[in-house]
């Protein structure tokens, strides 16, 4: 957002109280009786700018920048400097207790969490946060499926009846738990990189000016209702229907395009990805019965 010199065609810089080109002072003094808008701390002052967050006039003083180039006022800014997550404060409260605060925040307050929220992040706090994310999702539910293996095991004679070695059985009873609680963050991470990808293009076409780590971070954030896979069976089947939603919201705010281009950039490439997929499954299909018939 700009804001443009009274004396000059130069944007000013929010917080700046002269013009950087031409040098003339920003701090007008209103005159008594003047229809034109004050600052609502300085009413002295002539308002260069409404803040973005609250409305009020603020003038040259007043004036900061917000995490995504927004006009706010120092009051706002100083209640939300930095637009901070509590994951982007986890070496201060400790990594489990900001993956919690921040999944809380996402899941029931999405909304004004991304709206205040600054949308640069590194890769790795992005990549970090989904791994979290699909281990939580995966785990309890792999535990519950071990728990009923071990409670309710195959009788050996009926295994070595199908000609299936008991002991064998057990190690890939094994062997998928591990895939599930190891392989799933790691495959999170590849899934989250690659349709961040695509996401990033489609975003682009919407109008996003913003860089890939922007959409990263959106995808990986939008992950947090896999938080409700502590509960059994609901990480896998509830948890991404509800992140794509919340990547909409995600999209909208930090890659700032409309609600459209926002739904066009989370719902575009996994339809597509369900048409191909799907259209290749009844070729397939089609083609079986064909040769059977």
């Amino acid at each position: 957002m700009r804001i443009p010199c009274p004396n000059c065609p130069a944007a000013i810089i929010p917080g700046a109280e002269s013009c950087g080109m031409c040098g003339a002072s920003l701090l007008k003094e209103a005159v008594p009786g003047s229809a034109e808008p004050v600052c609502a701390v300085h009413p002295e002052y002539l308002s260069l700018s409404a803040c973005s967050r609250c409305g009020n006039f603020a003038c040259a003083k007043c004036l900061r920048q917000g995490p995504r180039g927004e006009i706010v006022c120092a009051a706002c800014h100083e209640r939300q400097p930095a637009g901070l997550l509590a994951w982007d404060r986890r070496e201060e409260v400790g990594t489990l207790r900001a993956f919690w605060e921040t999944c809380l925040d996402i899941m029931f307050r999405p909304g004004p969490t991304f709206e205040r929220l600054n949308p640069e992040g590194t890769v790795g706090s992005s990549l970090g946060f989904t791994m979290l994310c699909n281990f939580v999702g995966y785990f309890t539910t792999a535990l519950v499926y071990m728990a009923f293996m071990a409670v309710f095991p195959m009788p050996d004679e009926t295994m070595k009846a199908d000609n299936v070695d008991p002991a064998a059985f057990k190690a890939i009873g094994a062997g998928m738990f591990a895939a599930m609680t190891v392989l799933a963050p790691l495959m999170g991470v590849v899934v989250t990189l690659f349709s961040s990808g695509v996401d990033h293009l489609l975003l682009r076409m919407a109008g996003s000016e913003h860089p890939y780590a922007v959409t990263l971070r959106g995808n990986a954030l939008s992950q947090a209702p896999y938080l409700i896979g502590l509960i059994p069976m609901c990480g896998m089947y509830v948890a991404p229907l509800w992140a794509v939603g919340l990547r909409i919201i995600a999209y909208r705010h930090l890659n700032a395009v409309s609600w459209g281009g926002a739904a066009f950039g989370a719902l575009a490439g996994p339809l597509l990805t369900c048409f191909l997929c799907g259209g290749s499954y009844l070729a397939l299909f089609s083609a079986a019965s064909a040769i059977s018939g």
